[in-house]
């Protein structure tokens, strides 16, 4: 499908409505917006604006709640956070301002969530610790999707990482992963363009390659990891299921399930959030040009014959958020239609974010 030039001001305004339409406050929804928005400024279409029609569902079916009461537990330099069912994107937001409170405070901050849902792109939050000088290290658990090295059985959710270190003149370094070769959502994404498969990123149901969409969706949904280094990428998101599932309290493993909608109730996903301060170790300034050296040494890295120039981490996401919002988002043109097909069911027609608009309604 062709993509669609949106307005990132308009996509906000247009995502809050839609989730004030089912019920949220003006506060929370605003939250949602910014988030799932902001994935699709850096350019993290499968990370963005289309998992709202999804969050939507899960609110009318009771998975999400949407006036959730969170309660913060007070542990000195930890906080633990019960999302009480909320939007991930609420629970999340509100343990990762806890845990920067505390690193403020103490230098270092802990925050542990559970009975929290899918919180978009975990390099948001961490995101918000570079915001305040901080390193920001943040993990969820969710969905079963990825088995153990050389097994069928999908035992642990396809756990990102990701890891935000401020950094002085040049861009902060922002890490957020997948623990697969690739997210499912870049799966979902490929399905509704009609894209096919590459090499490596899926197993069919009998856990050999697919490069089929529809094959590798109708499948146990078990990405690959690396092609020549799988076991690191299950072991890593094994680790990560223990800090963000078992030690959160929430559920963990085989507690949950393949599909969210067919799971238990409330969800119970798990989130880990810690940000350090770097004047633990030294100066501010001081960390900031070690920094600065570190990611010009990568950049200077000579690229492979007929390779890109080399970037940090975040770097190209960061030129992207910037060019998106001087020349508005090219958003998927699947993204699109179903956006727009979900303000005509709520009778929010008016709230178009394409820039430049003809007089025929969206297919």
């Amino acid at each position: 499908m062709e993509p669609v030039r949106v307005s990132s001001e308009a996509l906000l305004r247009l995502v809050q409505a839609l989730f004030e339409h089912e019920g949220l406050s003006p506060e929370d929804a605003a939250t949602i917006a910014r988030v799932q928005v902001e994935a699709d400024l850096r350019g993290m279409h499968s990370h963005g604006t289309r998992a709202v029609p999804t969050y939507l569902e899960r609110v009318r079916r009771g998975i999400i709640n949407p006036r959730p009461a969170i309660r913060v537990t007070d542990l000195g330099i930890a906080a633990l956070v019960d999302g009480d069912a909320g939007p991930g994107q609420v629970v999340a937001v509100r343990a990762m301002e806890e845990c920067i409170a505390r690193a403020r405070r103490y230098r270092i901050g802990l925050a542990l969530a559970r009975r929290s849902n899918h919180f978009g792109a975990a390099g948001f939050y961490a995101g918000m610790a570079v915001a305040h000088d901080l390193i920001g290290i943040v993990t969820t658990n969710g969905n079963l999707v990825l088995a153990p090295w050389g097994g069928l059985t999908p035992t642990v959710g396809n756990n990102p990482l990701a890891i935000g270190v401020p950094a002085g003149v040049e861009p902060p370094l922002l890490l957020d992963i997948a623990t697969s070769v690739v997210a499912g959502g870049k799966i979902d994404l490929l399905a509704a363009e009609g894209g096919r498969l590459p090499p490596g990123w899926w197993l069919d149901a009998r856990g050999q390659p697919a490069r089929d969409v529809a094959e590798a969706l109708a499948g146990l949904g078990i990405p690959l990891g690396a092609p020549a280094a799988g076991h690191k990428g299950f072991g890593l998101a094994l680790a990560l299921e223990a800090l963000a599932g078992v030690l959160s309290g929430a559920r963990y493993g085989r507690q949950h399930t393949v599909e969210v909608e067919s799971g238990p109730v409330p969800w119970d996903e798990g989130h880990f959030f810690l940000a350090i301060d770097p004047a633990l170790a030294m100066p501010l300034g001081t960390f900031k040009a070690r920094m600065d050296q570190l990611i010009r040494e990568v950049r200077a890295s000579q690229p492979i014959p007929g390779g890109a120039p080399i970037h940090a981490p975040g770097e190209l996401a960061l030129q992207r958020r910037e060019q998106a919002l001087r020349e508005g988002i090219l958003l998927p043109g699947s993204v699109y239609r179903a956006l727009c097909a979900c303000a005509r069911e709520r009778g929010l027609d008016g709230l178009d974010p394409r820039i430049e608009r003809d007089n025929s309604p969206p297919a």
